[in-house]
């Protein structure tokens, strides 16, 4: 199939590329080609570059120190954090999964347990915008802390290790984050538990079935685009992450013929981020 080349059109003042030196013209026509890709596709290129770019340090690490590769490894694409409990004896392959498959293992969990939840971060910014690697998946779980050990239980059966410390402190009132691992596959997610406010109920309720994959033989849920943009800047208030930003802008570029303008404007000045909301808006075109 030939790929429509995309007309030149004029760009508003304030533009801004998603790196420095990329040329604005590039980027526009870079942002209409992935328009015209769905969120599957758009998808599928993250996952590509996910995987190159762990395949790319495995061969690195592998050819500077044959010894201890893997745990370097680990260390620098799993995180150090799971250096104490993974002894890994499969074939170092596995070690360039990448985050969607994980989703694969959840999903039907979450379907028995009846826990309502959603995908966000940057698997979400992947889909919704300019697609990017990512370490490992975020989500978001509508679970009651009272579940927290039956939800342990079940991802223990399915191959996940869980911190027995993390879940505790969840059960107490003291956390709100569990981070788990596939022991067989070496892939990560952090499960957040939904706040109780205003803005995290709009955002459970307005979450979307996406497919995975162009056979759409799987869907799961993930947050909205709008959702995701007034996310990610709300932690960029106190936090300043290029990442972030550009994520925004990949999102605001990719969606802005489909976009609620009117849910962006009411929440973000609930949020108190609408000056940023404003800033994004002019750097990414619209």
């Amino acid at each position: 199939m030939i790929q429509a080349i995309p007309q030149k059109t004029s760009v508003k003042p304030g533009y801004r590329p998603q790196a420095l030196d990329t040329d604005i013209e590039a980027d526009v026509v870079q942002f209409q080609l992935l328009r015209q890709r769905s969120n599957t596709q758009r998808l599928a290129i993250a996952i590509g570059l996910t995987r190159w770019a762990k395949a790319a340090s495995l061969r690195g690490m592998q050819k500077a120190n044959q010894t201890k590769f893997r745990e370097r490894f680990a260390q620098s694409v799993l995180g150090e954090k799971w250096l104490p409990c993974l002894t890994p004896t499969n074939d170092p392959a596995m070690w360039t999964q990448d985050p969607s498959e994980i989703a694969r293992l959840l999903h039907p969990i979450f379907e028995q347990l009846r826990i309502p939840y959603y995908i966000t971060g940057g698997v979400a910014a992947s889909m919704y915008g300019d697609p990017r690697t990512t370490r490992d998946m975020d989500l978001v779980v509508e679970a009651r802390r009272e579940d927290i050990f039956q939800l342990a239980e079940a991802l223990g059966q399915a191959g996940f290790y869980c911190p027995p410390g993390a879940v505790e402190e969840i059960a107490e009132g003291r956390g709100q984050t569990l981070s788990v691992t596939h022991m067989q596959q070496l892939l990560n997610a952090d499960l957040v538990l939904n706040a109780n406010t205003d803005f995290d109920r709009s955002k459970m309720a307005r979450r979307r079935l996406e497919a995975i994959d162009e056979a759409e033989l799987l869907q799961v849920w993930v947050i909205a685009p709008e959702d995701l943009i007034l996310a990610k800047l709300l932690w960029g208030r106190g936090n300043q992450s290029e990442k972030q930003w550009r994520d925004v802008l990949g999102v605001l570029k990719v969606q802005l013929d489909t976009l609620n303008y009117a849910y962006l404007a009411e929440w973000a000045e609930q949020l108190a981020i609408s000056e940023m909301l404003q800033q994004a808006l002019i750097e990414a075109g619209i």
